[in-house]
């Protein structure tokens, strides 16, 4: 009975700490987008079944999101301004494709259920130059 309650006392703690930390705002890279869910597939098909998949569901237009970030940073861009940018901007780095390497990634994850959650996905040449750039919002502010 005692453990239970003390259980609950620390899960109240936690609750109590997660609310009332303040929410930091969107960056000003997604503010405003809408979502789209997942519109880029920047990993290689994992198995033969995927690859079916997306060879039936055919080319997906650019999200709003990429377009924005293809805009800012055009292909040919050095891929540490990206990364500066991002970091700066609260994105945290991922590792997105557990199949390639040459992927790079960064995430901003909303603190709350309604705050956007936006990936970023870039690759770079052997200069450490953009050749490959996307992006997708899945939740929307």
């Amino acid at each position: 009975m005692r453990l239970a309650l003390v259980l609950i006392l620390v899960a109240a703690a936690l609750g109590w700490w997660g609310w009332s930390r303040p929410v930091r705002p969107a960056p000003e890279l997604i503010a405003g987008l809408s979502a789209e869910g997942l519109s880029g597939a920047p990993c290689p098909a994992r198995s033969i079944y995927e690859q079916d998949a997306r060879r039936k569901r055919g080319p997906q237009p650019s999200s709003v999101f990429a377009l924005r970030l293809r805009e800012k940073f055009p292909l040919g861009t050095p891929g540490e301004i990206l990364r500066e940018t991002l970091t700066a901007e609260g994105f945290e780095t991922v590792t997105p494709c557990a199949n390639d390497d040459s992927v790079l990634g960064a995430r901003w994850r909303g603190r709350t259920w309604g705050a956007p959650d936006a990936y970023v996905y870039w690759r770079v040449d052997l200069n450490e130059k953009l050749i490959f750039l996307d992006g997708h919002v899945s939740r929307a502010d």
